[in-house]
Order: structure tokens, then sequence, then C-alpha cells
């Protein structure tokens, strides 16, 4: 069977707007980093990875209840990423990261 890779980017939009590449004049919020490393995984791996952006607060509340208690203890900050349902990273979009990992998955081959 094919590998494909699922990432998930759990937010709370309400909380900040972050700054992408270190370019304090082009500010963008969560939701448009994901909006673009979705389009840039659309792009690189066409049917293969798959992005969503989920708000946390609005979404379906029973699900991620351990990340919701993590986050309320203040042990992580948002967005988390998970990948395949692992998180993978907290705090952050790093394009670059997240494409590493995804080629890491990628590499391993197959799922048997």
């Amino acid at each position: 069977m094919f590998q494909r890779v699922y990432i998930q980017i759990l937010d709370n939009p309400l909380e900040e707007v972050v700054f992408h590449k270190e370019e304090f004049e082009h500010s963008l919020t969560n939701r448009q980093l994901a909006e673009e490393l979705r389009k840039e995984m659309d792009y690189s791996y066409p049917t293969v990875v798959y992005v969503e952006y989920i708000d946390l607060f609005m979404d379906d509340e029973e699900e991620f209840d351990e990340i919701r208690k993590l986050l309320k203890l203040g042990l992580i900050n948002t967005p988390v990423i998970l990948i395949n349902g692992v998180i993978k990273i907290q705090g952050g979009i790093p394009n670059s990261v997240i494409k590493k990992e995804v080629e890491v998955l990628l590499s391993s081959g197959p799922v048997h």
C-alpha cells in the first residue's frame, strides 16, 4: 500500500498573528500559513499529502481532548502540528521542517 501523509494543524485563531519567515512587514495568520502549506504539499505531493487546518475551539469539541488538556496546562502552544496523528511540532508552522518530516515518511517506503 502506498504511503500517505496526513498533516493536521490544530490552532486557536483568536490567540495571535504570527510572522512568516521573520519578515515583520508580511504577517500572516496560522490559517493562511496552513493554506500556503496545503498548496505547497498539493503541488509537490498531489494525492499523497493531505493538510487540514482545525480550529480547536470551533470544531468538534470531543476530538483532540488530550491536546486541549496540554494547552490548558500550558505544556504546549498552538499551533500544534500532527503528522499521521503524532504531535511533531508545536508553537509554529515551519514549512521546511514539515517538508523534511514528510520526505522522511515518504522515503520510508510503502506501508505493510
